[in-house]
């Protein structure tokens, strides 16, 4: 435990990353200083020409005065000679959320040093691929050989995305200003900030059906055991495997595969062409996310394929959503190599296409053969809201993640 009291970050200032103020902006340039100042180079400068003019022409109190001046630089040297050494244990909690959400990342900080206390101001940076980089300011109380302090401070998780907090720079100077020391500690820690989530009412339903109803709760037949995956709100508490959820700290529940039931594919189409207006590329992740939560409760299998090749098959809604999180239109394969793929792999027996462009319904009835139904998703800014027969296919069009499961929840799956 710690022998300090947590000095918990105050909001708004300077916890809150919104109202960083520019000291916290200043400290955090810090780690990029030279070792000595401009202003100690001038009265080093200033030192030596004193004494020297002291020593030549005979002025004892131009000497004294350079005498002083020599000793206050070499007591800013001391600053450079004395770094901190601390231990810097950080965690975000929690690790995964959804957009809109907020974490906490909680950092001890303890002095390992022998002799010198720790009296400065650190500044935590964090941010990630296309999340503006963010700095904290972090107060650090005076903190005495073999202690800790903590602190904490609140991320809002306002886009989807990757986050990466740290390290923990650290910058002092000496009372002069003529010397500076700076540094980096302790380890970065990750956020996935998955999508949207927006509830569903209905799952995709394939052509194999179980012959009782939709989920079959009865673990028999052709109910098996596949994986563990995460609690989600809807689950029977009876699924819930106890002692696995004791090692980890969070609910997991037994994930039961019927062979009988429909194994859903969602094929996001994540090229640069099919997404010429990037923005509703958000709209698609959300749609994906809500599908394979559906998925989930339905205990339906469910596989995530982009176009990028990177895939997620039988594993827990993390998996899922830490992919989601990653996911970016910039996949460089052509629709034909990513139809192909598709179709070589036969992921499930239904197949959700979701897209920024006109579907290609010619190429989607091709995939037929091996998914027997096939959905396709058209999302893009400004489309009408709707669910209709397009090509053959039913297809549902919106403009963003709201108006998708709309669309959905009004039976765009069952046209």
């Amino acid at each position: 435990m710690s022998d300090a009291a947590p000095a918990t970050v105050p909001e708004p200032d300077p916890a809150d990353p919104t109202a960083a103020s520019g000291r916290a902006e200043r400290l955090g340039n810090l780690a990029l200083a030279v070792p000595v100042t401009g202003r100690g180079v001038g009265l080093a400068v200033a030192a030596a020409l004193l004494l020297a003019a002291g020593w030549v022409w005979g002025y004892p109190e131009l000497a004294a005065v350079g005498a002083a001046a020599a000793l206050a630089c070499v007591a800013a040297g001391s600053v450079i000679a004395a770094r901190p050494r601390l231990e810097v244990q950080r965690e975000v909690v929690p690790d995964r959320v959804s957009v809109d959400q907020t974490a906490t990342v909680r950092l001890t900080v303890r002095n390992t040093g022998r002799w010198r206390s720790v009296n400065a101001r650190a500044v935590d940076a964090y941010g990630g691929t296309g999340i503006e980089t963010r700095r904290v300011a972090v107060p650090l109380a005076r903190l005495r050989p073999g202690k800790s302090a903590g602190a904490s401070y609140p991320v809002n998780a306002e886009r989807r995305g990757v986050v990466d907090a740290g390290p923990l720079g650290i910058g002092k100077r000496d009372l002069l200003g003529l010397a500076a020391t700076a540094g980096n500690f302790g380890p970065t820690a990750r956020l996935w900030i998955h999508p949207r989530l927006h509830q569903l009412g209905r799952t995709p339903d394939g052509l194999a059906r179980s012959l009782e109803g939709t989920a079959d709760k009865v673990e028999q037949g052709s109910l098996t055991f596949h994986a563990l995956r995460e609690y989600v709100i809807g689950d029977e508490l009876r699924h819930v495997h106890w002692r696995t959820s004791a090692r980890i700290g969070k609910l997991m529940v037994k994930e039961h595969l019927d062979t009988s039931l429909p194994t859903v594919a969602i094929a996001i189409d994540d090229r640069a062409a099919s997404w010429p207006d990037p923005p509703p590329f958000e709209a698609a992740c959300e749609a994906a996310y809500s599908i394979l939560t559906a998925c989930f409760r339905a205990e339906y299998h469910a596989a995530l394929v982009p176009a990028s090749g990177a895939q997620v098959s039988g594993a827990g809604r993390d998996s899922y959503g830490d992919l989601l999180a990653e996911l970016n239109p910039d996949a460089a394969d052509s629709l034909d190599v990513y139809v192909a793929r598709l179709t070589a792999a036969r992921y499930g027996d239904t197949l959700v296409w979701i897209t920024g462009t006109e579907p290609p319904t010619d190429r989607l009835a091709s995939l037929k053969r091996s998914y027997p139904t096939v959905i396709a998703v058209h999302l893009a800014t400004g489309l009408p809201t709707s669910a209709a027969l397009a090509g053959g296919l039913p297809t549902i069009r919106a403009a963003d993640g709201e108006q998708f499961a709309a669309a959905w929840n009004n039976g765009g799956t069952r046209l």
